[in-house]
């Protein structure tokens, strides 16, 4: 059995996040594998790779002002290693790296972290194009 790693996203994880993200269809990361690496690497943000044996086994990246909050961008723990406490130690490390009071999340996923003890609270995303001019409101 190997130990999974969590290590600071590099260049050299590219390949292992977008063929995870390939696997998961999280299509935004994939069509530009650049702009994937410039977003996972920007400032504020804090990114981290499970890697398990040199395969990219996770990722996670929170946006954080470095006292008080912190926003989770992407979480993707691979298939075959789900259901193993991975997804929570990736989000215990980034929070504690990223630093912060607390985590707010907007998912899809509401079961897992109902499951972990999160509150769930209402969350809205916005589109450049939601914001134009000429539209109601």
């Amino acid at each position: 059995m190997t130990v999974i790693e969590l290590e600071p996203f590099r260049a050299e994880h590219l390949q292992g996040v977008v063929a995870l993200c390939a696997a998961e269809g999280w299509d935004t990361y994939t069509e530009d594998p650049e702009r994937t690496r410039r977003a996972l690497s920007s400032p504020g943000s804090t990114t981290l790779i499970a890697v398990d044996g040199g395969v990219v086994a996770g990722l996670i990246q929170l946006q954080s002002d470095g006292e008080i909050q912190a926003h989770l961008s992407a979480l993707l723990v691979g298939e075959a290693w789900r259901a193993g406490g991975l997804a929570r130690r990736l989000l215990r490390e980034a929070l504690e790296r990223a630093g912060g009071m607390r985590m707010d999340i907007l998912t899809a996923a509401e079961a897992f972290y109902l499951h972990l003890g999160a509150e769930s609270k209402a969350g809205f995303r916005l589109r450049p194009s939601d914001l134009q001019e000429g539209l109601s409101g």
